[in-house]
């Protein structure tokens, strides 16, 4: 009669025992998974999610004027190629550009590829692949402004467009601007706008968005000295490690097979500064 409670009791506790066991296994699988990074869930879902903003963001991601259904750009040409070396489909998550770090450190998306500057700040809060692309800044003037305004100096004491949270920003405070003339926008052709309007005095973007928005408008004017070079690269969270050398494998290839080049040919956007970053024109 004694020993029934006692092997039942018994049973109770192997139970509690397995129990806890499964948890415990549970919980390091969720662990893992969180501290590892995200490549094996990518490839089992077999979709990589990138953040980006379509908004006014020519040539880099934007809408297809020709068919609003569709988004193009250099970028997404980029990603459907990185896509196929990492086997997977990709899938575009559209945010504001000035919160597209935010949205990845919120696991929205896996990467972000979108024009993202690499500075020592961003590099405090996310991890950065390889640069992809070099570029420079360059000031936008109202074509007749175009003999008064011929460096950045001559924009001194005045109101200057640009993209919010642009590198663009950090060069004009670096050169004596302050925050009251720096007029930040949602996307990166609004600032065009604005100076049409003489809204501002100047734009200040990289040089191939002033291409593109003010290249081929009579009324403004791209100063032709381009200055401040920088890189662009695709921005992973911290923990992401193998799937920051997972990303960095595949430009690599891109870069010296030639696709990337290929891609910035069809998009008037390769030059010989493209060198620096490993691109190799075949």
């Amino acid at each position: 009669m004694c020993g029934r409670p006692t092997l039942r009791r018994a049973k109770d506790r192997m139970k509690t025992l397995i129990q806890f066991v499964a948890l415990f296994a549970l919980l390091v699988l969720i662990g893992c998974g969180d501290s590892s990074d995200s490549l094996a869930r990518i490839k089992r879902e077999g979709v990589l999610k990138w953040g980006s903003d379509p908004s006014g963001g020519a040539p880099f991601v934007f809408t297809d004027p020709k068919d609003p259904s569709k988004t193009i750009g250099f970028e997404v040409e980029i990603m459907d190629t990185f896509a196929k070396h990492l086997g997977v489909k990709h899938e575009i998550v559209r945010t504001q550009w000035d919160a597209l770090l935010d949205n990845l450190l919120s696991k929205r998306c896996d990467i972000v590829i979108n024009g993202m500057e690499i500075n020592d700040e961003r590099k405090k809060k996310v991890g950065f692949s390889e640069p992809y692309y070099m570029y420079e800044q360059q000031i936008t003037v109202r074509l007749e402004d175009k003999d008064k305004i011929k460096k950045i100096d001559d924009l001194k004491g005045k109101n200057v467009g640009t993209l919010s949270g642009a590198e663009a920003n950090n060069v004009l405070k670096a050169a004596g601007f302050t925050d009251a003339q720096l007029k930040g926008h949602p996307d990166s052709l609004t600032p065009y706008d604005d100076l049409k309007f003489k809204r501002v005095d100047g734009v200040l973007q990289e040089s191939i968005i002033a291409a593109h928005y003010a290249g081929k408008d009579a009324a403004l004017y791209n100063v032709p000295e381009t200055f401040a070079p920088g890189r662009y690269g695709i921005a992973v969270r911290p923990e992401d490690k193998t799937l920051l050398v997972e990303v960095d494998r595949i430009l690599k290839l891109m870069k010296e097979n030639g696709e990337l080049a290929a891609i910035y040919k069809k998009w008037n956007i390769h030059n010989e500064k493209q060198k620096e970053v490993g691109v190799v024109a075949k």
